[in-house]
């Protein structure tokens, strides 16, 4: 075990899977923040404005933030980029001051903070504007993650080759696969392996919305110095963005079946099933998580819990509620037969929904067993509870004859 700067130690030895973070070993220079923020509080003398976010220093704080852990960052820093929050503008003006009103919050709740604050759902949400729709800004955001995703793990088994690092950064190659449409190769080594991850990381980089750049740079603030915990915040920015394409879909296909548009709203959720499609990529990636340095990450993101995501809920809610109940008017407005195919569909994504609250339960008891859940819940008997619950129930006890 040894120490990470003043980040709170004694940490595992090593940079990379069970070890610290890559700036964790580098080290990470408190002054060097403290002083550039100071800076630059003394530079602005009014609220900030796209100028004066370009001057903000990023750079100093977000290596300050990565070595040593969001909950080690340091009483004065924290209390400076607070300083820097208030002097934000209010009200319509606060766009003119992107991102620092959507990332600063996430610097500074250190304790007490939900799960949104740890992944920093409002910089993630944000990217989408005129010049950028939304259904782009989320598409861009899953390929820019996972690349990210894909360096980060790809660097640490270069740093430290191994079993482990090496199936992680093969399990993090099938998530970009998954995005790419297309197959992972056989084992090879792990230059071949790297060179590949590198080609594809640079070909999803040009396709890149510069704001949604921004976000995936800013966006990864780790509450500890621990490798582990950079690769489960991309996850969870996944699975999250993820879910909100998966309730963008299903919410145009409830108005599709409002319009008695059934074809459209059948492609719409099949779309949505598509998407789903990568949660079993990015759970092998997660099943790669050391038992031991999850139980460091879980004491130090106490309260902050995978059941307060709100894509989660709002596809599930979504699906009992308002989809469900256009799939039956439309059922009864135009007939069994004319809603088979949308229905058929709707089961399809049922089943996978289903069997990836099953993985998430088992993955659950893998990595920590029974202990209660950091969100108050009872942990894996809860998970398993909530595997055998439908989305769509009313259609669940409705058998489906699809015409041929």
């Amino acid at each position: 075990m040894v120490a990470a700067n003043d980040s709170g130690g004694p940490w595992p030895g090593g940079a990379g899977v069970g070890g610290v973070s890559e700036a964790a070993a580098r080290g990470g220079d408190r002054h060097a923040a403290v002083t550039a923020v100071h800076a630059w509080l003394a530079a602005c003398r009014g609220p900030a404005g796209p100028a004066e976010v370009a001057r903000f220093p990023f750079a100093p704080v977000l290596r300050r933030y990565r070595a040593v852990g969001r909950a080690y960052a340091g009483d004065e820093l924290v209390t400076l980029l607070r300083t820097v929050h208030s002097r934000l503008p209010g009200d319509g003006r606060a766009r003119l001051a992107w991102p620092l009103p959507e990332w600063l919050p996430s610097t500074a709740d250190q304790t007490g903070g939900g799960y949104d604050g740890y992944l920093a759902a409002p910089l993630l949400d944000s990217p989408a504007g005129a010049d950028l729709p939304a259904h782009r800004a989320a598409a861009d955001l899953l390929a820019a993650l996972a690349a990210d995703l894909l360096e980060l793990e790809v660097r640490a088994l270069g740093r430290r080759p191994g079993r482990v690092p090496r199936q992680r950064a093969r399990a993090c190659l099938g998530v970009l696969a998954r995005l790419r449409d297309d197959a992972v190769p056989p084992p090879s080594a792990d230059e071949e392996l790297a060179d590949l991850a590198g080609a594809w990381i640079a070909e999803t980089g040009e396709t890149i919305a510069p704001r949604v750049r921004v976000v995936t740079e800013l966006s990864l603030l780790p509450m500890t110095p621990l490798h582990d915990e950079l690769m489960f915040i991309r996850c969870l920015q996944l699975f999250e963005t993820l879910y909100r394409r998966i309730g963008d879909a299903l919410e145009a296909a409830r108005d599709a079946l409002v319009r008695l548009a059934v074809e459209r709203a059948r492609v719409l959720v099949a779309d949505a099933a598509r998407l789903l499609a990568l949660s079993p990529p990015l759970y092998r990636v997660v099943t790669t998580m050391p038992p031991a340095a999850f139980a460091v990450i879980r004491a130090h993101t106490d309260g902050r819990s995978a059941i307060q995501s709100r894509g989660f809920r709002r596809v599930e809610a979504l699906c009992a509620g308002t989809l469900q109940e256009a799939v039956l008017r439309a059922g009864d407005r135009l007939g069994g037969v004319a809603t088979a195919r949308v229905c058929a569909e709707l089961g399809r994504l049922d089943e996978a929904w289903c069997a990836m609250k099953r993985t998430h339960w088992g993955i659950t008891l893998k990595i920590i067993g029974t202990v209660p859940g950091t969100g108050g819940t009872t942990g894996a008997e809860y998970l398993r509870r909530a595997a055998g619950v439908p989305l769509f129930p009313a259609l669940a006890a409705r058998p489906v004859e699809v015409p041929a």
